[in-house]
């Protein structure tokens, strides 16, 4: 692989690297939208739960609770419509995370690869330097025992 192609790989591994994080923090603020609507349902239905009953049987303070308890209603219909849209974000952002990461994964992998297929041809091109250096080695050797042993 040449130089030009291991730079150009590697800006893509950095702009895949730099896509996957900016998606994994979308994920992060839509999780923490969606905790904040689920809190704000669960916050509106125990205030419907709680909501104490009027103390006297004044027609005007059960109206005012019945006029309360009907804004509650209407504020958890709101906040539950907030939290399905939250949920429905927070799944489109899952979703935009895992495949960025799985983009980045690939690409990282490409590398790898390729990287692991230069340190093999390397260290086939060491091996065979080193076969014929021990060749020549050996030729030399035989050729001087050749020579000495011819002189006795």
């Amino acid at each position: 692989m040449s130089r030009q192609q291991a730079g150009s790989l590697n800006g893509v591994v950095r702009v895949r690297a730099v896509r996957e994080r900016d998606s994994r923090t979308g994920l992060a603020t839509a999780l923490n939208e969606q905790r904040a609507a689920a809190d704000r349902v669960s916050e509106i239905e125990h205030l419907i739960v709680t909501l104490p009953a009027p103390v006297t049987s004044d027609l005007l303070a059960f109206q005012g609770r019945q006029h309360s308890l009907q804004m509650l209603r209407e504020s958890l219909a709101a906040a539950r419509v907030d939290l399905e849209a939250a949920c429905r974000l927070t799944l489109a952002a899952r979703e935009r995370w895992m495949t960025d990461r799985s983009r980045l994964a690939a690409v990282e992998s490409l590398v790898e690869r390729r990287a692991a297929a230069e340190r093999a041809e390397r260290r086939r091109r060491e091996d065979r330097e080193q076969d014929e250096v021990a060749t020549d080695l050996w030729r030399r050797g035989r050729a001087l025992a050749a020579a000495n042993g011819g002189a006795r």
